[in-house]
């Protein structure tokens, strides 16, 4: 069985609820035996660094990194991570970085390893709502990501890395414009779950 983490993030941006630390309460309980859960802050300091150090400590064939993307419509599959910030909002510890580059002299994008077309491909045969995305913003999603992908390959180590956008909940979009895109979690249960049992697709 190959080892999986799977990340989340706590709640941002004024929200009560972070649909991405939802699912992983529901992982912790009932995907305990396939998969590992880890919590992160809303902070470009903090996140990458606890990712980091926790992989210094075990090692993960898979590295699953759940985060919110309010206003889309489907599950994101992250196919890059940009050596890029770019946000008018700071992180939950009041932080707002400057516009520019991650890392200055580094890649200008990384990919993931993981075999997203086929994931997308198996969703969608089952009726799933889902997209390969390439752009995971200029918040902490996309740093974090940038981050954990740039560490895996300096470090030579072999894990799969890739962000998975979840949309909101309906509850969060009771006070927002009428239309805002939403998704119900067992839909995104569901998205989930078939990615796990996707994940023999990633030699070991």
């Amino acid at each position: 069985m190959r080892k999986v983490l799977v990340t989340g993030f706590e709640p941002f941006l004024n929200e009560k609820i972070n649909p991405s630390e939802i699912l992983l309460d529901w992982l912790k309980k009932d995907f305990a035996h396939q998969a590992e859960t880890l919590l992160l802050p809303v902070s470009f300091a903090e996140a990458h660094k606890n990712i980091k150090s926790h992989l210094q400590l075990n090692s993960y064939d898979v590295i699953l990194m759940l985060g919110q993307a309010g206003g889309r419509n489907k599950v994101s599959l992250e196919r890059v991570a940009l050596n890029w910030i770019e946000t008018e909002h700071p992180d939950e510890e009041g932080f707002k970085p400057s516009r520019g580059v991650i890392e200055e002299g580094a890649s200008s994008a990384l990919f993931t390893s993981a075999p997203v077309t086929a994931w997308k491909d198996a969703l969608i045969q089952k009726n799933l709502p889902v997209e390969i995305s390439l752009s995971a913003g200029g918040y902490v999603c996309n740093y974090t990501y940038y981050q954990v992908l740039q560490w895996l390959e300096t470090n030579q180590k072999p894990s799969a890395a890739c962000f998975i956008h979840v949309p909101y909940l309906k509850e969060q979009v009771t006070d927002k414009a009428a239309g805002t895109p939403y998704m119900e979690l067992e839909t995104m249960k569901a998205v989930l779950t078939e990615i796990l049992s996707q994940l023999t697709a990633i030699p070991k």
